[in-house]
């Protein structure tokens, strides 16, 4: 069962960085995330404070890639989550022990 957390997701319109989950959602292995290095642009910056947000509302600096917000069931988009890999934002992706991403780990320390 996906966790709980509330705190106010900032939106970016046109391709969502934190995204609701539909029919089709399935969480990804580590070695399914292919987006090539990028630089930083105004919708990564985005999702950096969405994940920013998350570790306060969270506590921890790791963080799960599927989760309810607000009642709500949403992902992290899959794209922003291995531009972060590439970055160092975020530690390696590594499977979990049900052969997929379940969390991804920030770079830094988050003291609640």
């Amino acid at each position: 069962m996906p966790q709980q957390l509330n705190f106010n997701i900032e939106a970016w319109d046109t391709s969502p960085v934190v995204r609701h989950v539909s029919d089709g959602y399935e969480r990804w292995a580590a070695a399914r995330y292919n987006d090539a290095p990028a630089q930083l642009k105004p919708r990564q910056a985005t999702f950096y404070r969405n994940l920013i947000a998350m570790a306060l509302a969270h506590g921890s600096s790791r963080l799960p890639v599927d989760f309810f917000c607000n009642g709500v069931h949403v992902y992290l988009d899959h794209g922003c989550i291995k531009i972060a890999e590439h970055a160092g934002y975020i530690q390696q992706l590594a499977d979990g022990p049900q052969g997929v991403v379940e969390t991804i780990e920030l770079s830094w320390a988050v003291t609640p």
